[in-house]
């Protein structure tokens, strides 16, 4: 007996063709090996539970210890070298009143350095024209430590070695800081209405907390 209506038939077989195509895809051999190649690249990327994983925790554990090494200053271990002695560090400051009247005359100079196995502070002011102190001693281990990582967070290594100024006033003292530490060197010179400016705070505290040193 004839179908009544062709139309439903067609559709029918055209619905039954795209069923057959979509399982036979889906069951084709090619298609899986492709989907099990992507999965297999995907996975390759991960990191292992073993080996890779290993490698990572070692990478950061190295990246934390390069920027702690950036942000703290040197302690004592690092103050001294492979054989246990100081590392060569040398301190010298000098500031004078330039000239002015005889009652208001003045002179400072501050010297902390390292030989191999002691640190020594030297120190010597004159006021009106007369001796005030003149003394070396020797320093603690623990309060060079301090010193130190106070210094080094202030920046002192950070500023440039400068030569005095070519050009000189007469009268006016040009007063310095001098540090060195190992192989690095830094230098600033200064007249004393010029470390009053804003823009000298962090010298100016560097040059406070050296004239504090006291053995």
């Amino acid at each position: 007996m004839a179908n009544p209506n062709p139309v439903e038939t067609k559709k029918q077989i055209k619905s039954t063709n795209e069923n057959s195509d979509s399982s036979a895809r889906s069951t084709n051999p090619k298609n899986r090996k492709v989907k099990t190649k992507t999965n297999s690249n995907v996975s390759s990327s991960l990191p292992s539970k073993n080996g890779n994983k290993t490698v990572t925790i070692k990478q950061n554990l190295k990246a934390k210890q390069n920027n702690v090494s950036k942000e703290i200053p040197p302690n004592l271990t690092n103050l001294k070298n492979h054989k246990g002695n100081w590392k060569p560090m040398d301190l010298f400051w000098e500031e004078s009143s330039g000239a002015v009247a005889p009652e208001y005359r003045y002179a400072k100079q501050f010297h902390l350095w390292t030989d191999s196995k002691t640190i020594h502070l030297s120190r010597k002011i004159m006021k009106n024209g007369k001796l005030q102190l003149e003394e070396t001693k020797d320093i603690s281990p623990v309060q060079y430590e301090k010193w130190m990582n106070r210094f080094l967070d202030m920046g002192i290594s950070q500023f440039p070695y400068e030569e005095i100024p070519e050009e000189q006033i007469t009268g006016i003292s040009y007063n310095f800081v001098e540090f060195q530490f190992g192989s690095t060197k830094s230098k600033f010179y200064y007249r004393l209405e010029e470390i009053q400016q804003p823009e000298w705070v962090q010298k100016k505290e560097i040059i406070k907390f050296i004239e504090r040193m006291k053995p």
